[in-house]
């Protein structure tokens, strides 16, 4: 019954998050031109968020209890509100970017890199990197940051059903990233292959939703939950060094770690590479869980 009850209800509430979506476009549009109003708006619907949804709100304080045991439990509340604050006005913000009514610049911030000579010696070997990050802040910033530097980024992204389709794409591309959409009717692997070959960055997340590749079932935080296999596989075909790359939100820096081998043979939890990034994933998180999405829709099921 509550399976029925859930698919009768999904039309409404594709609605609900299209007409959202529309409504918050709007919005983004007439804040552009102040950013102290833009962040004020963007944290007052993330307090809203997290007052108005109490079964949201107990699922997320479990994860993070589950995620980050050694934090006393009275700070928790407020890192699931910052977290749903800070999604908030990175939404406002990246609508503002691809309207153009703010410049990348004015996006990104200060921008600090660390480890740039690690993409340097990567791209070297000229078969492309495959760099992976978070959603730690916002998605683009790591590639956008690329872009702005000069090397030649490409991302793989799965666009939201609210949005229209490739809406985010054709922003991307005129930010001067490439981008490949994980589409139902169009396989991406070979868009991602061809991207290395030509010796492209191509930016991908650990904690992206896994729905056609199968994934790898991996403790992270906690939790026995799939992440994705195939970018890892794809790494091994193109013989492609695997580049962490996280973002520190709060001090506006891009950390680049060493370059791991791509995994030698099929895939499994044990593979030195694979424990290697998502212990390091787990690692930027705890440091900076404010700005993790702990109500992420694949990572919030239990």
């Amino acid at each position: 019954m509550a399976t029925t009850a859930r698919r009768l209800l999904r039309p409404v509430r594709r609605l609900w998050r299209r007409s959202l979506f529309r409504v918050l476009h709007r919005l983004a549009r007439t804040l552009a031109m102040r950013p102290h109003a833009t962040r004020a708006v963007g944290r007052f619907f993330g307090t809203l968020n997290y007052a108005l949804r109490p079964g949201d709100r107990r699922r997320d304080l479990a994860n993070l209890r589950r995620g980050l045991p050694t934090r006393p439990q009275t700070e928790l509340p407020a890192i699931a509100r910052e977290s749903l604050c800070d999604a908030s006005v990175g939404a406002l913000e990246f609508l503002q970017l691809v309207d153009g009514a703010i410049d990348a610049g004015q996006f990104l911030g200060p921008v600090a890199a660390h480890g740039r000579e690690h993409l340097d010696q990567a791209l070297a070997g000229g078969r492309g990197v495959l760099a992976v990050g978070l959603h730690l802040g916002h998605f683009a910033k790591v590639p956008l940051w690329l872009a702005q530097a000069g090397y030649p980024a490409t991302i793989v992204i799965r666009e939201a059903r609210q949005v229209p389709p490739g809406f985010y794409i054709a922003a991307l591309e005129r930010l001067g990233i490439e981008a490949i959409r994980i589409e139902h009717d169009q396989a991406a692997a070979p868009r991602v292959l061809d991207a290395l070959r030509r010796g492209r960055v191509v930016m991908i997340y650990l904690d992206q939703g896994v729905k056609n590749d199968g994934g790898i079932e991996i403790e992270f935080l906690g939790k026995r939950v799939p992440m994705p296999a195939g970018p890892f596989v794809l790494a091994r075909r193109a013989r492609a060094p695997i580049l962490p790359i996280f973002l520190h939100p709060a001090e506006h820096d891009v950390v680049i770690h060493p370059a791991l081998p791509a995994p030698a043979a099929a895939l499994r939890e044990d593979d030195p590479t694979l424990q290697t990034l998502y212990r390091l994933a787990e690692a930027e998180i705890r440091a900076h869980p404010a700005y993790w999405q702990w109500r992420y829709r694949r990572w919030g099921r239990d």
